[in-house]
């Protein structure tokens, strides 16, 4: 059975015209086109008005489904709210630490809600070690501070 399978298989691949590499001396389509440019009318401009001079401008917030909400920064540029939120108020974030959202709703930026944990202890919370509540959060802190 195996074997009528094997001479199926490579009955069907000499039938096959695309063997999905090029030929011998083929020449691809863009040889010779650097910096090819298929719609020069839309790209960017120089002077384009960007940010808050747009006109579909939306307050300079972009929420998306997975993430939390992202703060225009300039142009090109984006800033995570609830960090800008946080270092506003208590400075950056040590490396290896992340913002912790005390609640569990990611768009829930207010102060109260944002805590610091390093990443150990999210990994406890995420493997279901740990309750995700204030006080034991804190202290869990507490002991990887003094550690």
């Amino acid at each position: 059975m195996q074997s009528f399978v094997v001479e199926i298989v490579q009955k069907v691949m000499k039938q096959t015209t695309n063997k999905g590499s090029f030929k011998k001396g083929h020449v691809s389509w863009n040889t010779g086109l650097k910096g090819f440019r298929p719609s020069p009318a839309t790209e960017f401009k120089v002077g384009e008005t960007t940010g808050d001079k747009h006109p579909s401008w939306r307050g300079g917030e972009q929420k998306f489904t997975n993430d939390c909400v992202y703060l225009y920064a300039g142009a090109n540029k984006r800033v995570r709210r609830p960090k800008k939120v946080y270092e506003d108020a208590n400075g950056e974030v040590p490396k290896g630490w992340i913002l912790y959202h005390l609640d569990g709703d990611r768009y829930n930026d207010n102060l109260d809600n944002l805590i610091a944990i390093p990443r150990a202890v999210l990994v406890k919370i995420n493997a279901g070690r740990m309750n995700a509540n204030y006080h034991e959060i804190k202290q869990a802190v507490e002991q990887f501070k003094n550690k």
